[in-house]
């Protein structure tokens, strides 16, 4: 009876036209937004030691080509306090001077290491400052 009084394809043509617009304007305010910064890129950010940044982490190796290491890290000093990089990363830095690497020549693999990088001029990472040593 409600179907030959038109009352129920009423109400589900009404319901289609609902769904279509949420469709519609909820595909629409995600376009606006844009897509969420990837990981890659927050890690690429992360990594690129604009102003010195105490960073902590463990010792790995010394690179084999250049005098530079290999230094595994994992936290990070935001100013309030540490907190842990959310994948742990390798990367190498340069010591600041000659007498540095010679420390780290003597370092055996697994030290954790407290310390200030920051990128220098020619785009590589330098370790400014070792704490306590």
């Amino acid at each position: 009876m409600l179907w030959a009084s038109g009352l129920v394809r009423t109400c589900s043509g009404m319901g289609l036209v609902v769904l279509v617009l949420f469709v519609l304007f909820g595909t629409c305010a995600y376009a606006q937004e844009g897509p969420p910064p990837s990981l890659f890129d927050e890690i690429i950010a992360q990594m690129k030691f604009e102003k010195p940044t105490r960073i902590a982490g463990r010792f790995r190796s010394v690179d084999g080509y250049e005098d530079a290491i290999w230094i595994e890290w994992t936290h990070l000093n935001d100013g309030a306090g540490w907190r842990a990089v959310r994948n742990e990363m390798m990367f190498k830095a340069l010591p600041r001077d000659a007498g540095m690497m010679e420390f780290f020549r003597r370092l055996k693999p697994g030290t954790s290491l407290h310390m200030t990088v920051q990128q220098d001029s020619d785009g590589n990472r330098r370790i400014l400052e070792l704490e306590e040593t």
